[in-house]
């Protein structure tokens, strides 16, 4: 069976910037993959050249097809870091951004009831319906960003591409967005590839690691990054094991073989990950000669973000005191008149 993606060899240059050298990898049909690595590592170009919207030296394929034959775009939803569409105070409405998802017949130069009923599916389904009608630069950071997705979501892709989704978000907008894409990778099967510095959220659901500084230092998934060389050669062990412990609600994917293989290091970052998110504070069993200084530095370092990556400090957004829907509620979308006109 082939890959949602595939690449093979793939590397880019700006100018004589080398920004990306000889990266593979293949991600298979209901992977939710977290694509970490330090700032001008690559990331985002690695996202552009998947997407066609860069060109650099090696292969692509796409559902089993060469990039340059590929025609199902509407397979892929896209979000990517910073939206023209966020940009710009132009009035137009929650409605109106999420059909820009839709690509219209050329039979047909307004939207259908059919299109109508899809976006207000994506509105459902993003938690954004009673937000149909207002005027999207109105809206909070963590309520555009939602919108931005129902947008990726309204022609059904089976692949989405994020680009850093919950930059500027609260912790509550966080909470709602990751456990959206959650939801959609888990109940719905859609595949996710997503760049984030919110390792504690993301972790919840991710399935795979993938690690860019201009090469692949690592792909796969939690076990293996746990144990993998490379990425401690990159990160330090601690810090390498400190986001494991965070993508695995505080626990070591290697379980008791853990203390053997990191020397104690990561149980320590694993309590200090619980602690720090709300979860269990029981004490654990220490060894009488293990120094004191090494239980601080675990504590100390409970908080590490992927990579030592810088996140943008966020912005008030009050999408979280927006009023839930009920089930069920405005489940009809705009009906259609006698004349052709819709209300």
């Amino acid at each position: 069976m082939p890959g949602v993606i595939e690449a093979q060899g793939l590397s880019f240059k700006y100018t004589r910037t080398l920004v990306l050298e000889n990266i593979s990898f293949c991600i298979e049909e209901g992977d939710y993959v977290g694509l970490i690595g330090p700032n001008g590592g690559g990331k985002t170009t690695l996202l552009k050249l998947v997407l066609g919207l860069e060109k650099g030296a090696g292969k692509i394929k796409l559902f089993g097809v060469p990039q340059a034959d590929f025609k199902e775009w509407q397979k892929i939803g896209y979000l990517a870091q910073k939206s023209p569409v966020s940009q710009t105070r132009f009035p137009v409405s929650v409605e109106e951004v999420v059909l820009m998802g839709l690509c219209y017949d050329s039979a047909h130069k307004e939207p259908t009831l059919a299109n109508l009923k899809e976006v207000y599916r994506a509105l459902r389904q993003t938690r954004t319906r009673d937000l149909a009608k207002r005027i999207f630069s109105d809206l909070s950071v963590g309520q555009q960003q939602r919108v931005l997705l129902a947008r990726a979501l309204v022609s059904k892709p089976r692949l989405l591409i994020l680009d850093e989704p919950s930059a500027a978000m609260d912790a509550a907008s966080r909470d709602m967005f990751f456990d959206l894409l959650g939801e959609l990778n888990q109940k719905h099967g859609v595949t996710i590839l997503l760049i984030t510095h919110d390792t504690g959220e993301v972790g919840k659901y991710i399935s795979k690691f993938m690690y860019i500084d201009k090469e692949l230092v690592f792909f796969g998934d939690k076990q293996a990054f746990c144990q993998s060389k490379k990425v401690a050669e990159k990160l330090g062990s601690f810090a390498q094991h400190t986001i494991d412990h965070l993508h695995n609600n505080g626990h070591c994917p290697l379980g008791c073989q853990c203390e053997g293989v990191h020397g104690g290091v990561g149980h320590y970052a694993a309590h200090g990950a619980e602690a720090a998110h709300g979860g269990s504070t029981a004490p654990l069993k220490e060894k009488a000669d293990r120094p004191t200084a090494e239980k601080t530095d675990a504590k100390a370092g409970a908080g590490f973000s992927a990579a030592g990556a810088d996140a943008p400090s966020p912005a008030k957004d009050e999408s979280h005191n927006a009023p839930a829907l009920q089930p069920n509620a405005d489940d009809i979308a705009p009906t259609q008149t006698a004349d052709g006109g819709q209300k």
